[in-house]
């Protein structure tokens, strides 16, 4: 019985497998699409773009670029199908590219369907803004460069890391989106003489419509506000004239004194009010921090303390700046929204669809509280 058992599962494995041979691909004979790009040319045009890798060891390069121009995303894939020497297959896209042009004139969403709809796309696309056209990226050789779908997925990656975007995959854009408490914020980057450059972050509204962008120090505060930042936090800061400081022994920068601390945690607490018409949120942030640089000398076992106040300050005062520098934009990529819905929901429900134009009215107050855990072997 056991025996007859084991041979009925092994046939019917067997006829498994054999059924599956039909759906074999070949990876020489398929095209994979690891990155796209959208944007419009000047008659207004859509223009796709597509980076595959070409699995084949007698071609020099190891990737090509095919570009069409079409009314919808969909009809690109036709189009690239017909001039292609493998399959099309974007299952594996790595990184989307959206034009400067195109994310002022219209944003990406009317484009990004065919994208949601089909099942076989991955949700881990880098979501990617382009400073000027997507061609200056997409039509360049980077000849002292790895080939360009890792060249792009490199680049983000390790800014991603050191905090100078906000990374946003195509899933987590499409919960931004259509999410009323919080707007969509993505990475951006430019094409300079040397290469590709993460400029920081383009900030979208609700459509996914370009309306301002931030630098890569203010995506650092950004994240750390969105309790997204990777830890250690590199924040160098411009110091006021100190009184208590020594005699200078160090050569500093045309007479300024600089201090560059690394934020390795930071725990932020939100409490929200509603209150003459408006939401107020009241920030704390606890910085438990470790000073690795300063030019100039202090005594720091008697001015630790001192320091620490004004290091908070110049803390408060950036962070303060860019929650009012957004808030003119009727933007909220920090998700003040969230907190609004959570613990104001009977005033929430009455300005959800409005939640921007909202929260442009609010009160934010940051407090921060700065903690020197250590100042370097050199003490």
């Amino acid at each position: 019985m056991i025996k007859r058992t084991v041979l009925m599962v092994a046939s019917l494995l067997l006829i498994v497998t054999s059924g599956c041979n039909s759906d074999r691909l070949d990876l020489e004979d398929t095209t994979l699409s690891l990155v796209y790009a959208f944007d419009v040319d000047d008659d207004d045009k859509l223009t796709v773009y597509q980076a595959s890798t070409i699995f084949n060891k007698d071609v020099k390069k190891k990737y090509e670029v095919l570009k069409a121009k079409v009314n919808t995303p969909r009809q690109a894939r036709e189009v690239f199908n017909s001039t292609s020497n493998g399959l099309i297959v974007i299952g594996k896209l790595q990184v989307l590219l959206i034009g400067e042009k195109l994310l002022k004139k219209e944003g990406v969403m009317p484009h990004l369907d065919v994208a949601y709809r089909d099942p076989k796309n991955t949700g881990n696309i880098r979501m990617v803004a382009v400073k000027g056209p997507v061609s200056s990226v997409m039509e360049s050789n980077f000849e002292d460069k790895p080939a360009l779908p890792l060249y792009l997925t490199q680049v983000i990656d390790v800014e991603k890391k050191y905090n100078g975007t906000a990374f946003t995959t195509s899933q987590k854009f499409h919960t931004y989106v259509f999410d009323k408490g919080i707007t969509p914020a993505i990475s951006e980057i430019k094409k300079d003489k040397n290469g590709l450059v993460v400029t920081g972050s383009a900030l979208l509204d609700n459509k996914g419509k370009y309306k301002m962008s931030l630098s890569r120090r203010e995506s650092a505060l950004l994240l750390m506000l969105q309790q997204e930042a990777t830890n250690p936090v590199v924040f160098t800061v411009r110091m006021p004239s100190l009184p208590f400081k020594k005699p200078n022994k160090l050569q500093n920068v045309k007479g300024q004194d600089f201090i560059t601390i690394n934020i390795n945690d930071s725990k932020r607490t939100i409490t929200t009010h509603y209150k003459n018409n408006r939401f107020v949120f009241d920030i704390k942030m606890n910085l438990n921090v470790t000073l690795s640089e300063r030019t100039f000398d202090m005594d720091m076992l008697k001015e630790k303390d001192r320091l620490s106040a004004i290091i908070a300050e110049q803390f408060r005062k950036e962070v303060t700046a860019l929650v009012e520098k957004v808030k003119k934009e009727k933007l909220d990529p920090f998700g003040f929204g969230w907190y609004a819905r959570a613990y104001q929901y009977d005033h929430w429900k009455k300005n959800e669809d409005r939640w921007p134009d909202e929260f442009a009215k609010a009160t934010v107050t940051i407090t921060p509280k700065v903690k020197i855990s250590t100042y370097g072997v050199i003490e």
